[in-house]
């Protein structure tokens, strides 16, 4: 009976693990046709179209940066890449490069801008080169373009990458960037020399002048501002037999001796000063000059607020070999004993939070002499300097090293002004004689006339500036020119001395303002200044 029951309940609970077996596949098989079943009606449904986008998105992204990242590949394997920032020279080079090839030929989007001597490398739009527009139209150069060039695919791209800050924000850097695909370096020398020899050849009518400003001043490209101006012909400058000549020979001598200071140890550097009463052709020397010997101009002001020591420093390490660094009027970084009387005998304000600091002297000696020829000097290029005031210099600046030589302007010595009038009136435009009005019996060469002018402006008291002006207003006539120099001579005598009577009645205000300010008690002006208001006097504390 037992074993029959033990049998019994083998048989039974063999079934029931049947059942239970049956009842978990069955579980199973109802959870797998329940997903099957949602994903039968998402299928049917919005949410499985917008899956099935999502998914194929997924794959054509994924196709596209497999595609880049191959093609980056073939580009690092089989091309070499060139970057071209703004404000290095080469920039130009090669913009000047992309304008002639007309690489953006196709470009839709153009900024128009009036004629003016700042350069754009613009587009020529009319059908004849020749014809000059009134206005250029310079393309944005944001798609990147393939060209060939000597028989070499290239592509070129422009991008803007962030600079420094600047007084207007931040500062973007124009980068262009050129790809060739070759592995041979020499095609893209060959290339940059092509450029090179392109700009030098569109740039020989003229002069290039590099400019700062220092509002918008960035850090990777400091010369922000470039100008291109006539080159002027050495004769129309006219100053003393041989002063002009020996200036262009010493530097021109310097430029091919590169060499020889290399061998003797000294630094490759050159520094001038030209000195003189304002008029007197000191900036227009530098311009006849770098005209004269192919180079281009780096001029800086040093009268803004904004330049201090490490801006000097940046601008002179900037400027390329063979280039002119030019700083006009230097003598305005070191303020003269006037302007200081003129600060200190300043009225104060009567309420101590309108009172503005004075500007604080931002270039120090020590800062300029170490651009000049400090360990920050840069060497292979000549650095030229003006002012009206020598006097204002500090010895230690116009010592030899620093300013290798010194050239004096004067005002008008009467050959230069006899020289100036027979170049305003050359003979080859009014022939070598003409027919005088009212003389009626004799004709006057245009030798005559010059001797007579010159005879009648007073030697050393005119600069060649005051009396080219006053030929420009009789360039027609020669003849009013020579008679009439007299008495605009009397004229401007009369108007020199009432310039002289208003500056010495300023002076003379200045020192008494400068008496009162100093004098016990201080009463009468402001800093001790008198409050009219209620008998109330206010003293500087």
């Amino acid at each position: 009976m037992s074993s029959y029951f033990l049998s019994q309940q083998g048989v039974f609970g063999a079934t029931d693990a049947n059942t239970q077996n049956s009842q978990n596949w069955m579980s199973s098989f109802m959870g797998l046709s329940s997903i099957f079943a949602v994903l039968g009606l998402i299928s049917q449904s919005h949410v499985g179209s917008s899956l099935r986008l999502f998914i194929l998105g997924t794959l054509i992204e994924t196709g596209r940066r497999s595609c880049y990242w191959i093609v980056e590949r073939f580009r690092i394997q089989y091309s070499i890449t060139a970057q071209f920032n703004e404000g290095d020279p080469a920039y130009e080079w090669i913009l000047l490069f992309i304008t002639q090839e007309r690489v953006w030929k196709r470009s839709r989007e153009f900024v128009v801008t009036a004629n003016n001597s700042e350069r754009k490398w613009a587009v020529k739009t009319a059908s004849d080169p020749t014809v000059v527009g009134s206005a250029e139209y310079v393309p944005t150069y944001q798609a990147p373009q393939l060209f060939r060039w000597r028989g070499h695919w290239m592509e070129i791209r422009r991008g803007n990458e962030r600079g420094g800050n600047t007084a207007n924000g931040v500062q973007q850097t124009a980068r262009i960037y050129v790809t060739i695909y070759t592995l041979d370096m020499n095609v893209l020398s060959n290339l940059v020399e092509d450029a090179r020899t392109r700009y030098a050849e569109v740039n020989r009518p003229n002069v290039v002048i590099h400019l700062m400003n220092t509002r918008i001043m960035n850090l990777n490209n400091p010369w922000n501002s470039v100008k291109r101006k006539t080159r002027r012909p050495l004769d129309s400058i006219i100053l003393p037999p041989g002063q002009l000549d020996s200036l262009v020979q010493d530097a021109e001598e310097f430029l091919k001796s590169e060499d020889w200071y290399i061998g003797a140890g000294i630094p490759h550097r050159r520094g001038y000063l030209l000195y003189g009463p304002p008029g007197t052709g000191k900036t227009s020397t530098i311009y006849a000059l770098a005209g004269a010997l192919n180079l281009e101009i780096y001029s800086l002001s040093l009268a803004s607020n904004n330049v201090d020591d490490s801006f000097l420093q940046l601008a002179a390490s900037t400027v390329p070999k063979n280039g002119i660094f030019l700083i006009e009027d230097i003598d305005c970084a070191f303020p003269s004993r006037a302007d200081e009387d003129d600060e200190l005998a300043m009225p104060l304000p009567l309420n101590p939070n309108s009172m503005r600091a004075r500007p604080a002297r931002v270039i120090t000696l020590s800062g300029l002499l170490n651009v000049i020829d400090g360990v920050g000097s840069e060497e292979g290029k000549l650095f030229f300097a003006t002012t009206n005031y020598i006097d204002r210099l500090d010895a230690a600046l116009l010592r030899p090293g620093r300013i290798d030589r010194k050239v004096e302007y004067a005002l008008s010595t009467t050959e230069q002004t006899r020289s100036l009038f027979t170049r305003f009136f050359p003979v080859s435009r009014f022939g070598p004689e003409f027919d005088s009005p009212g003389s009626g019996e004799k004709e006057t060469t245009i030798e005559t006339l010059a001797a007579d002018f010159a005879a009648s402006v007073p030697e050393n008291e005119f600069s060649t500036a005051e009396l080219q002006g006053y030929l420009q207003g009789h360039k027609m006539s020669p003849v009013d020119a020579a008679g009439g120099v007299v008495a605009w001579v009397e004229q401007e005598r009369v108007d020199r001395k009432a310039r002289e009577e208003r500056e010495e009645e300023r002076r003379r205000k200045i020192q008494m303002r400068m008496q009162q300010h100093h004098a016990p008690g201080g009463g009468g002006v402001v800093g001790g200044a008198e409050s009219s208001g209620m008998g109330m006097t206010v003293h500087k504390t």
